[in-house]
């Protein structure tokens, strides 16, 4: 396995890191929430701590299994999708599509391109879990615009939605591969995300995210086998 980044790539992985986590902050706190810098600076911190984190993890995860299998690799931004994910924000939701890593091989059976595609959701899950048990350890309670919250606990909800995500099987994202791969796995790893939002989330998540994935199965090709 020949594992490495490039300068172009390690710059673009830093831009979309750091424009997520504020468009991030700007979907849920809202433009207003820079006109105090202090707060400001917190919570764009925080947002790289957790959603940033979460996604160059996801990202590079799925880069590692690619070379492992002897794939060539590289995370490319997507500039169109930069600008729609900050214009998103501004009206309270976040459309995270910075950039994708892109794969480069003559050949890749099914379960590789399965495995490669299960890294990135699984990077959440471990992720999830640290969070978890650094929050379990030693709770980190913060100050917001919205009221106190603990990061620790934010962070692994942040990251069990970036993996449920990325599991709903819908082209290009990583569920509809994982699908084709092997169907039972993708439930089991989604039947685990869905387990997990009902614990942090609450009840809500059960209809919410129940919703969305029918639609995603719905105008999915997956759906059709293709």
């Amino acid at each position: 396995m020949n594992f490495y980044i490039t300068d172009r790539e390690a710059k673009e992985i830093a831009i979309s890191v750091f424009a997520i986590a504020i468009a991030f902050t700007i979907a849920n706190f809202g433009l207003g929430i820079f006109a105090a810098p202090q707060q400001a600076v917190a919570l764009v911190a925080l947002s790289l701590a957790t959603i940033g984190i979460g996604f160059i993890f996801h990202e590079l995860a799925h880069k590692v299994v690619a070379n492992f299998f002897g794939a060539a690799a590289e995370f490319r931004m997507w500039t169109q999708g930069l600008m729609l994910m900050f214009l998103v924000s501004i009206m309270g939701m976040l459309f995270a599509a910075p950039g994708a890593v892109y794969i480069y091989s003559p050949y890749i059976t099914k379960r590789q391109n399965g495995l490669i595609s299960l890294a990135g959701p699984a990077t959440n899950l471990a992720l999830t879990g640290i969070f978890l048990a650094l929050y379990l350890i030693r709770p980190l309670p913060i100050q917001t615009g919205e009221g106190p919250m603990d990061a620790w606990l934010f962070g692994a909800m942040i990251n069990t939605i970036l993996g449920f995500f990325n599991m709903l099987p819908m082209f290009p994202l990583d569920g509809s591969k994982i699908m084709r791969w092997n169907f039972f796995i993708w439930i089991f790893f989604m039947a685990v995300f869905f387990g997990i939002g009902f614990l942090l989330l609450g009840p809500g998540v059960l209809m919410g995210w129940g919703l969305l994935l029918a639609l995603a199965l719905i105008f999915s090709a997956a759906l059709f086998g293709r």
